[in-house]
């Protein structure tokens, strides 16, 4: 079976975050961004919660428009890596903080950055706080030191983080929550792939 130069792609960056991230990560596969219809084709959670969206020379750049809006809501840092053709009208659609990097496909793809990818000026607390689980909620808000209440709905909860969260401390919470997730309780399937053993999960 032929594989697709997306899936090439997408192999050899997921393995190149891995290698340069340090610390406790882990990058996911078609992640999910609330909200939307949109899921970025690779994101690293660690110290950050940062979005990868891969255009090949196959791709259009219909969909990147809405697909930027979408993750800024989102994510810290953001990377579009685009087949070298895309280039200057990546360059031109997307904001000046997104990062770009152009890839090639051969025998293996290679990767050159031209554009670094800079903290994203807005995240959209609304948004970030629907990736957490309501029992990823109630331990955030116990450890702000309330005492939640235990038949609350989780959109009540996601409001009272809101009202007692700092942006600062729910992007902590989010990426601590995910990172501890247990991949086989996930709503929505996806592929984790961790540095500990450098293996995927199917969520």
């Amino acid at each position: 079976m032929r594989v697709s130069a997306e899936a090439i792609v997408r192999s050899a960056l997921r393995d190149r975050l891995l290698s340069e991230v340090s610390g406790a990560r882990e990058v996911v596969e078609e992640f999910w961004v609330p909200r939307s219809h949109e899921r970025a084709d690779l994101a690293v959670i660690g110290s950050s919660l940062d979005a990868f969206e891969i255009k090949t020379e196959r791709d259009t750049l219909q969909r990147l428009p809405r697909q930027a809006t979408a993750y800024a809501r989102l994510f810290d840092h953001c990377t579009a890596v685009v087949a070298e053709k895309h280039l200057d009208a990546a360059s031109l659609l997307l904001p000046d903080w997104w990062g770009i990097t152009v890839t090639s496909v051969g025998k293996s793809p290679r990767f050159e950055k031209t554009r670094e990818a800079r903290p994203n000026p807005a995240i959209d607390p609304q948004t970030l706080v629907r990736l957490l689980w309501r029992n990823d909620a109630m331990a955030a808000l116990t450890e702000l030191g309330h005492r939640p209440d235990p038949g609350a709905s989780r959109g009540a909860l996601w409001n009272e983080l809101l009202d007692r969260a700092s942006i600062a401390s729910l992007r902590t919470t989010v990426r601590l929550a995910i990172l501890n997730r247990d991949p086989a309780g996930a709503r929505i399937p996806t592929r984790r792939f961790t540095t500990a053993l450098g293996t995927a999960g199917a969520g």
